[in-house]
């Protein structure tokens, strides 16, 4: 077996708050770690709930898009702020374990 690349990847599920907490759900990012860095993606959302009802993600995007909302914009503003670069740091170590 000849291997000439590696990659870590892990899945991170965060949980978060949007409008006053009338929308929560958890995102699922997925980390790829390899010898040229980190990348994070935003994959995947769980556990949705607007006005404490459980609701598909495709279906709040619907029903917000309806009203003019753009609910993927919320969601990356939230999101693009839980990375830090020690947790950055911290993937790129688990890589080199």
């Amino acid at each position: 077996m000849n291997i000439v690349n590696k990659t870590l990847m892990v899945d991170i599920e965060t949980n978060i708050t949007l409008k006053n907490g009338s929308i929560s759900m958890t995102v699922i990012h997925q980390a790829y770690v390899g010898e040229s860095g980190v990348d994070i993606e935003l994959v995947d959302y769980t556990n949705v709930m607007f006005l404490g009802k459980e609701i598909s993600f495709g279906k709040l995007r619907e029903t917000l898009n309806n009203i003019d909302i753009n609910i993927d914009w919320l969601v990356n503003e939230e999101t693009d702020k839980l990375f830090t670069n020690e947790d950055i740091e911290y993937l790129q170590s688990l890589y080199t374990k």
